[in-house]
């Protein structure tokens, strides 16, 4: 059997991995010139050995695949693991930084209306037998007709309180409030839930030492030592096309434009760049219709790195350009330290049209007048993901409507043709279920023959 995979990041690797100890031949594709797509460490922009993750940060204690994977490689978690809530440690509300027990003071009821809106959000829990399967929910079209805009609506949430619930969304699904399905969030909590039930364990975050990037570049060096294993970086999908026994992959690399045939292919990418893919057999109506429709969230993340640490340790919210605003690099060691702003929905895609270096002024000025920054800096980035031509987006958000029309849909195979990534995933949007789908769909395939 010889399967085409594209994309190597943690789907396309895990997928290929699997498929090639099920004795299968593999052809992996990818488009940049390296392993792990959307976990991306950042070292070279600062001093003193300090780093910052550009996509993905967090490993959860009941991601087990990526904690096998860490404890494979040698590879450790870094700084004692927390737990996440809407509200952070502080908040930045017309400018002044409130911290604690001020943060109640700001409003009546605050503390009491977030929880009466994180209540709305995990009610529909109880009654959710399946987390694989959120569209089988017997309110499942209720709810998914339903936004996180309805929910605060319903919370009698203030100002703060409506800040806080947007600045959640902006940051968790990486999209605005009214643009992220109830069902998609009820299904996010009620997978957590029944992993913290299966394991036994609560659910903790925590980051990786040394960067996320090296698990990618560990998984990635283990491949291409496997004889069955044809890999080929800078090299871009073009064509798509179905035959009585199999698929033809269309691809292109500096070399100009080739053909490989194969039994099975893996799209293990993002679907934003799969909507510029020539699919010469015709995709079915309600397939295609996922494909184009699924929402993908924005997030633009900069990181600052200045002389001296001269800020709140902790998660902030802030009212301001940066939303959310904490320390990367408050496990590691030197006198410097980093900012990071994390900014999602619609935010994160009006940042998007800026260019890096005017992202990178933007944010360092409203770092510097939140918390009073004197120190000079001494390194930086911005990656917008919603602008980088081969992902489009940071991760999958259901839309209303999505979970029900798409869900299923997505995670069938189309003939000889498999998708696979964190949008296909239980754990959607994580790192784990980038993992979670590689090795299912490989597992899918090897079934198959």
């Amino acid at each position: 059997m010889r399967v085409v995979v594209v994309g190597a990041g943690l789907a396309g690797l895990s997928a290929a991995e699997s498929l090639l100890a099920g004795g299968a031949e593999v052809t992996l594709i990818e488009a940049e010139q390296r392993f792990g797509g959307r976990t991306r460490t950042i070292h070279d922009s600062y001093v003193d050995g300090q780093y910052a993750e550009s996509g993905a940060e967090w490993v959860d204690s009941i991601h087990w695949r990526m904690l096998d994977l860490m404890q494979r490689f040698d590879i450790e978690t870094l700084g004692e693991r927390m737990p996440w809530s809407t509200i952070r440690r502080w908040v930045y509300w017309n400018g002044l930084r409130h911290t604690g027990s001020d943060i109640a003071k700001l409003e009546p009821n605050v503390i009491e209306s977030i929880e009466l809106y994180d209540n709305l959000c995990e009610a529909p829990v109880a009654t959710m037998s399946d987390p694989s399967q959120p569209q089988l929910h017997p309110d499942a079209a209720l709810l998914d007709s339903r936004s996180l805009a309805d929910l605060i609506r319903e919370s009698d949430l203030g100002p703060v309180g409506r800040l806080f619930a947007r600045r959640n969304a902006q940051g968790e699904f990486a999209s605005e409030p009214d643009k992220v399905s109830a069902l998609f969030v009820a299904q996010q909590r009620a997978f957590e839930k029944s992993e913290v039930q299966r394991q036994g364990i609560g659910n903790l975050s925590s980051r990786v030492k040394g960067g996320v990037s090296q698990i990618a570049e560990a998984l990635g060096r283990d491949l291409i030592q496997h004889p069955r294993l044809t890999l080929k970086l800078g090299c871009s999908l073009t064509s798509v096309e179905q035959t009585s026994d199999g698929v033809v992959v269309g691809c292109l690399n500096s070399e100009g434009k080739f053909e490989v045939a194969a039994s099975h292919l893996v799209l293990a990418c993002s679907l934003v760049p799969l909507r510029n893919v020539e699919f010469r057999s015709e995709i079915p109506a309600a397939l295609r219709e996922a494909m184009w429709g699924l929402g993908y969230g924005a997030i633009t993340k900069t990181a600052v790195q200045f002389a001296n640490r001269e800020w709140d340790s902790g998660y902030g919210t802030t009212d301001s350009l940066s939303q959310r605003l904490y320390d990367p690099s408050v496990d590691q060691d030197g006198e410097s330290g980093i900012v990071m702003a994390y900014c999602g929905g619609d935010g994160g895609r009006e940042l998007a049209t800026q260019s890096e270096a005017e992202r990178i002024d933007a944010m360092t000025t409203d770092m510097r007048n939140i918390h009073g920054i004197t120190a000079p800096s001494t390194g930086a980035f911005s990656r917008a993901w919603s602008i980088e031509p081969n992902f489009g987006g940071a991760y999958a958000t259901y839309e209303p409507g999505q979970v029900t029309r798409f869900w299923d849909v997505l995670r069938q195979p189309w003939g000889r043709v498999h998708l696979s990534g964190e949008h296909v995933a239980t754990c959607t949007g994580y790192m784990e279920g980038a993992v979670e789908s590689g090795r299912n769909v490989a597992d899918r395939i090897l079934r198959s023959s």
